[in-house]
């Protein structure tokens, strides 16, 4: 009994030490704060500056190169820096609440990214550069300005969830957007009568 007992113990250790060293840990360390962040740049791969006043794209972000997760939502940022892309192991990006006018093209060339939230933002167009996020499973674009869906979005294969949710669509829009992306669930506000044309 007691050798089997051992050779449990010796398996369940074994698998934590393989778990932690591929980096399966289930409960990543986020930091919430930029100054500890930048204590151990490598150790970063989850980062929330959620209402930090912030007006401009912190620089500092840039030197963690192992980060996957980021969430800058409820701040005053309008843009990102072109070395964005150099975080290329990035695979969510939340900038909810922000003042964004524009859909970024600094994040267009980046595979991994898989989800991506501009929820109440100003912007206005999906353009046609957006093809280039191959691994792109979920856009949320609640309550944004959008005015124009680029055909491009059709080559997004991977893309799951599409979010429109309180933005003015026609119904002739909506059925639009809906055949650009066949097997994508989209969400969009009850159509209306406007004039809109994507």
């Amino acid at each position: 009994m007691k050798k089997y007992i051992y050779i449990f113990s010796f398996i369940l250790t074994a698998g934590i030490l393989v778990s932690s060293f591929i980096g399966l840990n289930e409960n990543p360390i986020v930091f919430k704060s930029l100054e500890e962040a930048m204590k151990t740049p490598n150790e970063v791969t989850h980062l929330k500056l959620i209402r930090k006043k912030l007006k401009e794209f912190p620089k500092e972000i840039l030197n963690f190169k192992n980060l996957e997760f980021l969430d800058l939502s409820k701040n005053k940022i309008d843009s990102l820096p072109k070395e964005f892309s150099t975080l290329s192991k990035l695979q969510t990006l939340i900038i909810k609440s922000n003042r964004f006018q524009e859909f970024p093209v600094e994040i267009c060339s980046m595979k991994r990214l898989k989800k991506i939230s501009f929820a109440d933002n100003e912007i206005t167009s999906i353009p046609s550069y957006i093809a280039g996020l191959d691994s792109l499973e979920e856009l949320d674009l609640f309550r944004n300005s959008v005015e124009d869906v680029s055909i491009e979005i059709s080559k997004l294969s991977n893309l799951k969830r599409l979010d429109l949710r309180m933005i003015e669509i026609s119904e002739a829009d909506q059925k639009r957007i809906e055949t650009l992306v066949p097997n994508c669930k989209v969400l969009m506000t009850e159509p209306c009568n406007c004039n809109t044309k994507f």
